[in-house]
């Protein structure tokens, strides 16, 4: 038990001491320091204020004494000029006219001026006129201004109508030396690009080539447009017209093919190959009369091709005395083929021309290369014909 009263009164004795070091006040710190941080802030605005006036002072009088200087600098150079002008005794009012120039200049020009216009008094009326030179030019930088000064004019006693200037150009161009040249500068090189303009021909002979390029790579479309493109340009062009023509044809355009190729026989009637062309859409199509009309006008060919496609549409159409031009000029072009003599056989024998008839039948049978059928044929209308 003794140890726990012990306990407790440590305990009662650490609770005094808490509430006795609660209750002790804390002493706050006076209101001296906000008074002191006031008179420090006045104190610095002051010390501000006094510098700034300070500054402003001394900018003042270095401005002025900036401004003191370039009038001691001007009334210097009036009174040198006045001593320069008085003691070679020239009076500008005595003068009969004057000229007002606004041209720097120094002591040193306005004296050599007026030596310049000592030696002129032979001259009844002189004019010198005082130039710029580099030294009042950066004078006159330095001090901000132009000194004006008025051109001084000397009349002389005697009587003459002639008059010298001396002027700053004319000054110049006396100093001015010409100088050896003893660098040549290379001339530079230049390349002239110039476009030359292509003729219709040889536009079209380009076209062409790319055409054939374009449809052995197959690219057919590409090529129609390239043949389109050279007949907008040339269109007499007989070989892009057939080439086109061919390409629609292939692709089972029968009728823009002829369209086409009708242009190009209007442009060039005498066209055998185009009429050729075109007579084979419309054979082939069935229209034996349209391919007639067109190959008929080149009845005298000498294509192969031609006379036979108008033989044939010849004997179609009952046209024998067409068909017998046609094959008689066969014969004459190959006269070792029996069906050439078999086709004028039978026009013969369809307008009874017997006797003709039977000696063309003989004709191709004794060439010997019909076929089986063509060779029973002409045996059998032999027969007929009393052979």
């Amino acid at each position: 038990m003794s140890v726990i009263n012990q306990m407790l009164k440590d305990l009662d004795k650490r609770q005094n001491d808490q509430k006795s070091a609660s209750n002790v006040s804390v002493p706050l710190p006076a209101n001296n320091s906000s008074t002191k941080l006031i008179f420090v802030i006045v104190a610095i605005i002051i010390i501000v204020n006094i510098v700034g006036i300070f500054a402003w002072q001394l900018y003042s009088e270095n401005q002025q004494f900036k401004a003191q200087v370039q009038q001691a600098a001007i009334t210097l150079k009036n009174d040198q000029f006045r001593a320069d002008t008085h003691k070679n005794k020239v009076s500008p009012s005595n003068l009969p006219s004057t000229q007002v120039l606004a041209l720097p200049v120094t002591s040193k020009a306005i004296k050599h001026a007026l030596d310049e216009s000592k030696g002129l008094a032979n001259v009844p009326q002189s004019t010198v006129v005082i130039a710029p030179d580099k030294e009042n030019n950066a004078l006159a930088n330095d001090l901000g201004e132009t000194i004006e000064h008025r051109v001084l004019t000397e009349k002389v006693t005697e009587t003459d109508d002639t008059i010298v200037i001396i002027t700053p150009v004319q000054a110049a161009k006396a100093a001015v030396k010409p100088e050896a040249v003893t660098d040549i500068v290379p001339a530079k090189s230049s390349l002239t690009i110039s476009r030359t303009q292509l003729s219709p021909q040889a536009l079209a002979a380009n076209k062409i080539t790319q055409a054939e390029q374009a449809m052995e790579r197959n690219e057919i479309a590409k090529a129609e447009s390239l043949f389109e493109e050279i007949l907008l340009v040339v269109p007499a062009h007989e070989t892009a017209r057939k080439q086109l023509a061919a390409l629609w044809y292939g692709k089972k355009y029968y009728q823009e093919a002829v369209n086409l190729l009708s242009q190009g026989i209007a442009l060039a009637p005498q066209a055998e190959e185009m009429r050729l062309m075109s007579a084979r859409i419309y054979y082939e199509q069935g229209q034996a009369r349209q391919a007639f009309n067109i190959l008929n006008p080149v009845n005298r060919s000498d294509s192969t091709e031609v006379q036979t496609l108008l033989a044939n549409t010849s004997a179609e159409l009952n046209e024998h005395e067409s068909a017998i031009t046609a094959y008689r000029k066969l014969i004459t072009l190959e006269p070792d083929v029996g069906r050439w003599w078999l086709g004028v056989a039978v026009s013969l024998d369809s307008l009874g021309k017997f006797v003709p008839a039977r000696d063309a039948y003989r004709q191709s049978i004794a060439r010997n290369n019909l076929s089986t059928s063509a060779m029973q044929f002409a045996r059998q209308r032999l027969i007929e014909l009393g052979e």
